[in-house]
């Protein structure tokens, strides 16, 4: 099995930013944790295990660099990723932060994909041996929201990506669209739903066809579909 989805903690009194973030990363299978000040944002800290943590420089009370300092004074999480939010501009935020042991900064406002792929680049620092799966020429991991073919990333949905990882992790065997549809939108199937054959439709046409030329999603008529590897026939 592919290891769990990335965790993440964002400490910053900005409910609006969090009501962003939370919905925006979850669309990139990314869970993230809210604590609007340091107090709450410590606590949780050290009674969860977070991938990564979004710090706000200017929190009420104790600001984000007390925090960092008290975060890296924590054997537990001495060695936790944190990335930093500073006010656009603000070069000495960002100078002291990373002085006092921030691994990232990222000014405000910021775009929400930019700071996906911060956050992915220190999972991938933090974790170099995270879970992954390698079929043929693509490599999948599921807590890296991951997919590469022949080295190129592909930019996949939420929905595509659990798909493709069903279908991976049971390649070579059908998985029964009963499965599939409960699995990926939490209900069965409804009469004349086209909605599964639609997504698969979509994730062939980003994959693409195998080096050998073949297929690598076949429906199996009425039961499901199947992921088919170097060798099998299409």
């Amino acid at each position: 099995m592919l290891g769990d989805i990335m965790h993440t903690l964002l400490i910053d009194d900005d409910y609006d930013l969090y009501a962003l973030l939370s919905e925006y990363l979850q669309q990139e299978g990314i869970s993230c944790s809210h604590a609007p000040d340091a107090k709450q944002g410590l606590d949780a800290a050290a009674q969860k295990n977070y991938d990564v943590v979004i710090l706000d420089v200017m929190l009420p009370g104790i600001n984000g660099f007390e925090v960092l300092r008290r975060l890296r004074s924590d054997e537990k999480n001495a060695a936790l990723p944190i990335i930093m939010l500073t006010a656009r501009g603000r070069e000495i935020d960002r100078v002291v932060g990373l002085e006092m042991g921030a691994d990232d900064y990222l000014g405000k406002p910021f775009s929400p994909r930019e700071l996906v792929a911060r956050l992915r680049a220190l999972y991938r620092r933090a974790n170099p041996v995270s879970a992954a799966m390698q079929i043929d020429d693509i490599s999948i991991s599921r807590s890296l929201h991951s997919v590469t073919v022949n080295g190129r990333e592909l930019p996949l949905s939420l929905q595509e990506m659990r798909l493709l990882t069903h279908l991976a992790e049971n390649r070579g065997q059908v998985v029964s669209r009963d499965f599939l549809y409960q699995s990926i939108y939490g209900h069965a199937a409804f009469p004349m739903d086209r909605s599964l054959d639609m997504l698969v439709s979509r994730l062939r046409k980003k994959l693409g066809t195998r080096a050998d030329g073949g297929d690598r999603i076949k429906a199996a008529r009425g039961e499901g579909y199947v992921f088919l590897v170097k060798g099998d026939g299409a």
